[in-house]
This record gives C-alpha cells, sequence and structure tokens, in this order.
C-alpha cells in the first residue's frame, strides 16, 4: 500500500473490482467507524472511481463504504467478470486502429 498510495492523487480512474473496506474513507477520516485506522488504498483520491460490484451489501466489517457516495465515484453493478470483458470491449472498439 504504501508504494502505491500516492499515485491516487495522480491517477485518472481507479477501477475497483469487489473491495469495499479496503477503500473505505471511513478507516481514515470516522473515529467512530470500526474499521477507523486500519490500512487502506488510497483509491478515493483518483479523479474517477469505478466500482465493480454485485451490490451495494456491505464488507466483512458490515459497514456502509464512504466512497460509493462520493461524487467522483461510479458504480457498475454486476458480475464482474461479464462486466469488465463488456468494458474491455467497449474500449476495445474506441480505440484508433
Amino acid at each position: 500500500m504504501e508504494s502505491i498510495n500516492d499515485e491516487f492523487a495522480n491517477t485518472d480512474i481507479a477501477l475497483i473490482i469487489g473491495a469495499n473496506d479496503v477503500v473505505n474513507p471511513a478507516a481514515r477520516s470516522n473515529p467512530q467507524s470500526p474499521i477507523y485506522g486500519m490500512p487502506i488504498l488510497n483509491a478515493d483520491k483518483a479523479r474517477t472511481v469505478i466500482v465493480c460490484k454485485r451490490s451495494m451489501n456491505a464488507g466483512y466489517a458490515g459497514i456502509e463504504n464512504e466512497l460509493f457516495g462520493y461524487p467522483n465515484c461510479l458504480m457498475l453493478f454486476g458480475d464482474a467478470k461479464a462486466s469488465m470483458t463488456k468494458v474491455v470491449s467497449e474500449l476495445k472498439e474506441l480505440a484508433p486502429a
């Protein structure tokens, strides 16, 4: 984490697949959170965050992820493999030949 966390602020897109608690900013900002103080990936610092999950269900800690309500966060719901296959296909169509 130490080697990547400073890079998120200079990142256009952070793509999160299936993660929940390990990208929850409450670990940094909310002393009342049960995960406060836990090391996390600072994905929320990227210009845009895309989270691919099956649902809005809580992670292992059983709490909401604050990141999901951030204005720079987009949610992509569905099976990760199927969703990423479709995203890659769409990107290939946009790429210049």
